[in-house]
């Protein structure tokens, strides 16, 4: 900093860690130097302006004055807010002078993981001749910083066998990629029924086994038929023609599932059906008749539902059910008062006190006796008529609840009181001399013993005590209300050590 400025300026930090979605508060202290009341202006370079909130950008100050302002640091929960240290500068810039002061800070973006994953086609199908069939498989990297992700595939009863073109992918962050996905039975039989097996492709860190996703798909298996049965099949179906023509088609569920099918309390899914030649469907619980014989809902259970599906047309009737697990969502995290203090912590009757604080978690905030409070407001202005203590109660979503208590003290500038009534210094060696100083607000008559007498509301005196001695102040207002205030000396033959905390004053009555 040149050394002719005339503003200087300090951080209240020179690091400050933020993961994405979460915001921090940078404390500015101005100080004007000069001799001429000057405005300064405040700027941040070097970050992302939308990263940054000054509340007040340009502050007045008087002659050889400082004060405190705040820059308001929030970083978006996305890709973009690349995990990282990004140091910028804060300036102070006089428009008076054209002076500037700098104060580097570094923010470091902190790292957080979130995956997707997407199949498509969700049904694939396999033939006898055609027994492998593929599916492709899109992983979407949503966190900020690069991930390496294993695939995996599989259903409960192994009906299938599931290979991925690649089981690791390393995606940066915001980046997708899509690998294909083989799957073929795990039994290839020529005679049999068809059979639909419901298997999941799970997307997981490898470094984090706790940031995974899951998405479901359906493997559809097809027999080869002989030729014999082939043989008897045609020759029914040539004597049962007439019959077969006018028989009505059977109901069929060709899809009934639920994606996600676990779900957090408070969360949602999708549930999804296809159904052929029904005239009539309904879905109970919640759903009912639906007239679409494939579409999909949203749904929004409490608890852990089981979803049933009823098919009915000519050709009969066809039943199916699908379950949602529903899992207890977890407990938000407790509230946290950082910080709550009070500037100045004493005043005036009549002036103003700014109540400041830092919490975290918390969804809604109570200021006492002010009432309750905008849980993104870090500070209030209040003017306290008396000594008053203040109540911050924070509070999370789930109802619990922290406090701090601060007392502001208020000085009544018409009442009786000794502002300052000290030795100094309190522990004299024998000869040796003391100044007592002394400033009394509101007092007609000032009266301090040990011979020196009456004396005016302010001011201060030497003496030379040959003995410890106990000076005691009276003031005394027009209303003969008395006040006290008592300083001891302490003559020692050898310097003195340490200086002695001043005796307390007491209140008297009249």
């Amino acid at each position: 900093m040149p050394a002719s400025t005339t503003i200087e300026i300090k951080l209240s930090h020179d690091e400050i860690k933020i993961e994405p979605g979460g915001t921090a508060q940078l404390q500015v202290e101005l100080v004007n130097t000069s001799e001429q009341p000057d405005t300064i202006g405040l700027e941040v370079e070097g970050l992302d302006y939308e990263w940054v909130a000054i509340p007040v950008p340009t502050v007045v100050l008087q002659p050889r004055s400082q004060g405190t302002e705040k820059i308001l640091l929030k970083i978006p929960r996305r890709s973009e807010s690349t995990a990282g240290a990004y140091p910028f500068v804060v300036r102070a810039r006089s428009l008076e002078t054209g002076d500037t002061a700098l104060a580097p800070v570094t923010l470091v973006v902190e790292p957080f993981a979130a995956l997707s994953v997407e199949l498509y086609p969700r049904r694939g199908v396999c033939t006898y001749w055609k027994p492998v069939t593929e599916f492709e498989v899109t992983v979407h990297n949503l966190g900020n910083t690069p991930l390496d992700v294993r695939l995996y595939a599989n259903d409960s009863d192994d009906v299938g066998v599931y290979t991925f073109e690649r089981e690791v992918l390393s995606l940066q962050a915001g980046a997708s990629e899509t690998v294909v996905l083989s799957a073929e039975p795990s039994h290839r039989a020529m005679i049999g029924r068809s059979q639909i097996a419901s298997f999941t492709v799970t997307a997981r860190c490898v470094d984090n086994a706790y940031v995974a996703v899951h998405t479901q798909g359906q493997l559809y298996t097809r027999p080869l038929v002989s030729p014999v049965t082939v043989s008897v099949l045609a020759l029914l179906l040539l004597m049962l023609g007439a019959w077969a023509w006018t028989r009505p088609k059977p109901v069929e569920i060709l899809e009934f599932a639920v994606d996600p099918p676990v779900i957090q309390q408070g969360g949602t899914a999708v549930l999804r059906w296809h159904v052929a030649n029904a005239s009539e469907i309904s879905i109970t619980p919640d759903i009912g008749v639906v007239k679409e014989n494939a579409g999909s809902r949203q749904v929004l259970p409490a608890q852990t539902t089981t979803y049933h599906l009823v098919a009915r047309g000519r050709g009969g009737v066809a039943e199916e059910k699908v379950v949602l697990t529903v899992q207890p969502a977890p407990e938000p995290p407790p509230p946290a008062i950082v910080s709550f203090k009070a500037e100045p912590a004493q005043v005036t009757k009549g002036e103003p006190v700014t109540l400041s604080w830092q919490v975290q978690n918390a969804a809604k905030l109570l200021l006492s006796p002010i009432g309750e409070l905008n849980p993104l407001l870090t500070s209030v202005r209040d003017t306290p008529a008396m000594t008053t203590t203040y109540t911050l109660v924070a509070i999370n979503t789930a109802g619990r609840k922290v406090e701090k208590k601060l007392t502001v003290q208020v000085r009544d500038p018409n009442a009786l009181e000794v502002l300052e009534f000290k030795a100094e210094p309190s522990v004299i060696t024998a000869g040796g001399s003391a100044t007592l100083r002394w400033r009394v607000q509101a007092a007609s008559r000032v009266i301090i013993d040990n011979g020196i007498g009456e004396v005016p509301p302010q001011g201060e005196t030497v003496i030379t005590p040959t003995q410890d001695t106990t000076y005691t102040l009276t003031a005394i207002n027009n209303s003969g209300d008395v006040v006290t205030k008592s300083v001891k000396v302490t003559v020692t033959a050898t310097p003195p050590v340490s200086t002695p905390p001043p005796v307390e004053s007491m209140p008297l009555g009249r």
